[in-house]
């Protein structure tokens, strides 16, 4: 850096924050000196910053900037074992082991910030993100690349490239359709200790079996597996036996069930099931085709719950899901703490009652935008002063919940009075988003609690997080009553 450029206090921060240098880094890191070094700036990136990176980064990789029409089939054959090779080392890059994932963490640095632990699957993720864009202030979810450093050798994207084309497709499209949030400011997609700690990743996978058959929760678990079936099986079915079959399959199959007495010929029907390939967006390629045949698929609902906590006290947020089995997992936690308080009880009740309906068929694009118009900005008012009440060190009084409950249900009658009002503006809005896409299916299935993939445990050279007396669960669920109430609602029907 010329010795001329140097950064003010009010100058965007160069940890890409979007804050200004004064409200960031000045008193902890001296940018000035870092950017005359010419070296090791990457280390110093706020985690909005590394996330931007990581885009261009995988912009580079696939080579987006060097086709002037790329199309949605052009867009898939991008992602080659090279292409994919190289989004992950730029990963570990942005990354490395050493990362000081606490520290970052603890700079999220919002007054409510929420944690997603539900289904990661669009659209479900994007329901998540445009309901609870109204409570938090930020929301964080976790990165759906696989971490290299905690993946063992056959699994690994680094060594194993080819077999991670698909499902490197897909979490580059979440990834991206949530760019405009997170330059916004208010999503961050975060790594969680575990991506950092072998040994600890492998302590959460053994605890998180356990708990399958602790008696109160081994109904709700099992009923878990079948929730996410039922959401996209009819997706995944439709993937697995009709798009990836081979063109020869099909035929024969065709034959076998003498579909042409529909009055349909089995070239058009190759021809439809081809046009299907090219539309669906998570779709690669038929098996046979391409340089690896197998393809691996992860199925991602945050982590484990244990990881997930951690990475919430770290950060100061609450969890929140739309999975009954998470659910359930949070209300045993709670219990078994003893964090509830009857004082909390009238505020539960209201948040429990609040329903937003309006916000289901809210795409991201428009759910951004009445975000920066700052509408429902009242009902977000009242949730971000009894979170701040929450974790301050005045405790609620009951009087003072029933005040809060008051307040909420008067928010929110406000705001489905201007749903109206947003009804006609939404009309004028621009903006189309991705397609929504379901499961790729595939084996093996990689699925939250198999631990198969991660790498053997090793104690040298590894961050070394432990559950540290700062951070003992007891402490942070009394101190953060809230959190209980804070879930996704109106879950899917049972299986």
């Amino acid at each position: 850096m010329p010795a001329s450029i140097k950064v003010g206090p009010n100058d965007p921060c160069p940890c890409w924050s979007g804050k200004k240098y004064k409200k960031c880094c000045r008193h902890h890191r001296d940018w000035n000196a870092i950017l005359r070094s010419g070296q090791g700036f990457q280390q110093h990136l706020s985690i909005r910053g590394r996330n931007i990176l990581f885009a261009t980064a995988v912009a580079e990789a696939l080579q987006l900037d060097e086709v002037e029409d790329f199309s949605l089939p052009r867009f898939k054959k991008a992602f080659t074992p090279g292409a994919v090779r190289k989004i992950y080392e730029a990963l570990v890059e942005l990354w490395p082991p050493s990362t000081d994932i606490q520290s970052l963490l603890k700079r999220t640095d919002a007054e409510v910030a929420g944690l997603y632990i539900g289904d990661y699957q669009q659209p479900f993720l994007q329901r998540a993100v445009v309901r609870h864009s109204t409570y938090a202030d930020k929301i964080l979810l976790v990165d759906p690349f696989l971490h290299p450093y905690v993946t063992a050798d056959e699994y690994n994207p680094l060594y194993e490239p080819a077999q991670h084309r698909a499902q490197t497709l897909k979490n580059v499209r979440t990834f991206f359709s949530l760019l405009p949030w997170i330059e916004a400011g208010i999503v961050e997609v975060i790594r969680t200790p575990d991506d950092f700690d072998r040994e600890l990743a492998h302590g959460a996978f053994r605890r998180a079996e356990a708990l399958k058959f602790a008696p109160d929760l081994r109904e709700k678990i099992e009923a878990s597996v079948c929730e996410l079936m039922d959401r996209h099986y009819e997706k995944m079915s439709f993937q697995s036996v009709i798009l990836a079959a081979p063109d020869s399959s099909l035929r024969r199959h065709f034959r076998e069930a003498q579909l042409d007495k529909e009055g349909v010929s089995e070239d058009d029907f190759i021809d439809y099931v081809n046009r299907q390939r090219d539309l669906d967006p998570d779709f690669l390629e038929p098996v046979g085709v391409g340089p690896e045949n197998g393809q691996l698929h992860i199925t991602s609902t945050g982590g484990t719950y244990e990881i997930a906590k951690l990475a919430a006290q770290m950060s100061g947020a609450y969890l929140f899901t739309d999975l009954k089995a998470r659910w359930a997992l949070i209300q045993h936690d709670r219990a078994n703490s003893g964090a509830e308080s009857h004082v909390w009880s009238p505020f539960a009740k209201a948040v429990q009652e609040t329903r937003l309906n309006f916000l289901n068929s809210l795409s991201l694009t428009h759910a951004l935008r009445l975000r920066e118009e700052r509408r429902l900005e009242g009902v977000r008012s009242v949730m971000r002063s009894a979170w701040l009440k929450d974790k301050s060190d005045d405790p609620f009084d009951e009087q003072g919940a029933i005040y809060f409950a008051e307040n909420l249900k008067d928010e929110v009658r406000r705001a489905e009075a201007e749903w109206d009002e947003i009804k006609s503006d939404l009309a004028k809005l621009g903006g189309a988003e991705l397609t929504a896409g379901g499961l790729l299916a595939a084996s093996p299935l990689i699925a939250t609690g198999n631990a198969s993939w991660v790498a053997g445990a090793a104690i040298a050279g590894t961050v070394g997080f432990l559950l540290s007396s700062h951070y003992k669960q007891r402490t942070f669920l009394k101190r953060h009553p809230a959190a209980f109430f804070m879930d996704v609602h109106e879950f899917d029907e049972d299986c």
